[in-house]
């Protein structure tokens, strides 16, 4: 494999997946989700008459087609070049991936035939943002094969809480969709209490959705400036990122309700989750390929002793 260009392209695809998870926010906080009422083609057409909302769907549909693509492509380039026989790692990653895509394709295909039902929102979403940290994941494992950058040890503490980030994020992001989904973005139209009625009045109906949303984004930021403050090493740089990216994604949730979801904003509210999903991805990630710091007493005495 030519130094570099293997990892290049693969995160080119991840940055184009990113593209295309905002774009499909587009599509929803225009309501052009149903502006192509069929699928997989549009009015019955390959190619529709097009008007705005129209251009939103189909160009999303398009896009969506050129990740498949490209993926397809990536696969067949790193079986010719060898990377596939050099790490089993990063073919049961792809495998994931594809799982990953083919689910996607059938939720896009859901949510239309069942008129944006919310359970296909929030599944279309969380299974879009799954399949673009796995090509993250299928980039790094490229560019280990590149380059074996040193990592120092890290404490089975440190490295379980970068891990941690991953297995909360998916929750909020399942969340965030049943909130868009089910029109709840303004369940609670206040900000921290929850329409005067205290910070978490209820945890059923619309109400008690947006209340739950806000106690996962509370505990996110949290644990966000707890690793910020602990890892060390290779983690380090991924989890200054995750809180740059869980705190400015706070200030535009906030925004997104004060300012009463305006399209703008709620398209930086997307961006963000996916900002926020792939730095802790990336961070975990480092994580995982981090030795672990013995905790054997006579270990511990050689630290002590320097």
């Amino acid at each position: 494999m030519p130094p570099r260009l293997g990892s290049r392209t693969a995160f080119a695809l991840v940055s184009l997946t990113g593209f295309l998870l905002v774009f499909g926010s587009t599509v929803r906080a225009h309501g052009a989700g149903l502006s192509c009422p069929d699928w997989p083609l549009c009015f019955g057409r390959v190619v529709p008459e097009f008007d705005f909302h129209v251009y939103l769907e189909f160009g999303h549909r398009v896009v969506a087609g050129l990740v498949s693509l490209g993926f397809i492509g990536q696969a067949a380039r790193f079986w010719r070049n060898g990377a596939f026989a050099a790490s089993e790692t990063l073919r049961r990653l792809y495998v994931l991936a594809a799982v990953a895509l083919a689910a996607q394709v059938v939720l896009g295909g859901l949510t239309v035939l069942h008129l944006l039902a919310e359970w296909t929102v929030a599944s279309h979403l969380v299974t879009g943002n799954t399949f673009c940290a796995l090509l993250l994941l299928i980039a790094l494992s490229v560019r280990e094969l590149e380059v074996r950058p040193a990592r120092p040890a890290l404490s089975p503490l440190v490295r379980n809480l970068a891990v941690l980030m991953v297995v909360l994020v998916p929750v909020q992001l399942a969340l965030g969709g049943l909130v868009a989904g089910s029109h709840a973005g303004l369940a609670c139209g206040t900000w921290p209490s929850c329409n005067g009625a205290g910070w978490f009045p209820t945890f059923s109906g619309l109400v008690g959705l947006q209340v739950t949303h806000r106690v996962v984004a509370y505990t996110l930021a949290v644990v966000a400036v707890i690793n910020a403050l602990v890892q060390r090493g290779a983690t380090r740089v991924p989890a200054l990122l995750v809180l740059a990216a869980v705190a400015l994604q706070v200030v535009i949730g906030v925004s997104n309700v004060l300012m009463r979801l305006p399209v703008e904003v709620t398209l930086l509210h997307s961006a963000g989750a996916a900002c926020v999903m792939l730095s802790s991805t990336w961070m975990a990630a480092e994580g995982v390929r981090s030795p672990v710091a013995s905790t054997h007493p006579s270990a511990l005495g050689a630290v002590v002793a320097k």
